[in-house]
């Protein structure tokens, strides 16, 4: 560990010494901690980056939206900020690569496309919109939904209960709020406006809340709670953020050919676990191809009903009735003895999308 006196002093050490983890007070002299956390992911972007505070004001804690990865309270328990740097120490095993988390370190909020960014700025300015118009465009949107619950899971929103749904997080935050972290404090952004990228981002959109539904199907027909059904859909629609993340690269010349479909898993549950997501959510977003290394005693846990999901969305897609367990973990449905699931698991799915709007 090393420990320095002032915002300046760190960022010698670090010019020094990089290091993995650096964790700043707020309020310093100076340089406050949102200026130092700043220069660290412009200087070292894989450092994973904390925030203390204990009475800043809102618009500095605003200011740490897309610098901080965490969000602490003061008083902090040593023994909780201990867990906190651990797990990104477990993460950082995971995701194996420092090229690849100097990547992850350069994203601030991740991009949305410019249809979806656009109904939302529409939504929050209309007079009359209403919580329900909100957390459905949010809903239906990869970024806007790692993005907000990011921030309304923080400490420096109290939550006492983790929110895992983009209807009780705006609930949670009110429109009012919202409309000042979007409008005022950038929370959502705009991706690429347009060409392949943009058409890329649109399709990614789709594919994502399609899997969501499906994640939320065979919740629902394998009997899971309603907690459980939630975190399934939230799984479904964030498994591919790691798709996004490499939409919103810093440095294109940092991607090699290959990197987007061999390491988006990894990228996209590095990235959510340094937010703070849920651990079974980071390990359904890592291993929703092969959750073989993520199996639980349950045939169904939320890997695997993610790994289902993706395969039933594309299944469906190709119309390859023929084809039902390509691209599944070889022998998958076998070892948990649920193969004869398939079909009802589909037939639900089909019935679940016509209903659809």
């Amino acid at each position: 560990m090393e420990f320095a006196s002032s915002g300046a002093v760190a960022l010698e050490v670090l010019a020094a010494n990089p290091v993995d983890v650096i964790v700043s007070d707020m309020r310093m002299p100076g340089m406050d901690g949102w200026h130092l956390l700043a220069e660290v992911k412009k200087r070292h972007p894989q450092t994973v980056r904390f925030i203390l505070s204990g009475h800043a004001d809102p618009v500095s804690i605003m200011r740490v939206i897309g610098t901080a990865h965490q969000y602490l309270t003061k008083p902090c328990d040593g023994a909780a900020l201990q867990a906190a740097i651990g797990r990104t120490q477990e993460l950082r095993r995971l995701l194996q690569s420092d090229r690849l988390a100097h990547l992850v370190g350069q994203v601030g909020a991740l991009p949305s496309p410019p249809r979806a960014f656009q109904e939302i700025l529409a939504c929050l300015q209309r007079p009359a919109a209403s919580i329900a118009d909100a957390a459905t465009i949010i809903a239906r949107d990869v970024a806007m939904t790692a993005n907000i619950l990011k921030l309304v899971n923080s400490a420096f929103f109290g939550s006492r209960q983790p929110i895992t749904t983009a209807e009780r997080a705006v609930a949670y935050l009110g429109l009012d709020t919202l409309g000042v972290l979007v409008l005022g404090y950038g929370v959502f952004q705009s991706g690429v406006t347009h060409g392949d990228e943009e058409s890329g981002l649109e399709q990614l959109w789709q594919h994502s809340l399609d899997t969501g539904l499906a994640a939320r199907t065979v919740a629902v027909c394998e009997g899971l709670s309603v907690a459980e059904t939630e975190s399934a859909f939230l799984a479904g629609v964030l498994h591919d953020v790691g798709r996004v993340v490499f939409a919103a690269r810093v440095n294109p010349a940092g991607c090699a050919p290959g990197d987007v479909q061999m390491h988006h898993d990894l990228v996209g549950a590095y990235l959510l676990g340094l937010w703070g997501f849920p651990t079974p959510i980071v390990e359904a977003v890592a291993f929703h191809h092969a959750p073989g290394p993520a199996a639980a005693a349950r045939p169904m846990n939320l890997s695997s009903i993610i790994h289902v999901a993706d395969r039933l969305v594309h299944e469906r897609r190709a119309r390859q009735p023929a084809a039902l367990e390509h691209g599944l973990e070889p022998g998958f449905l076998q070892r948990r003895g649920i193969a004869q699931r398939w079909p009802e698991w589909m037939a639900a799915f089909d019935a679940m999308s016509q209903s659809e709007p």
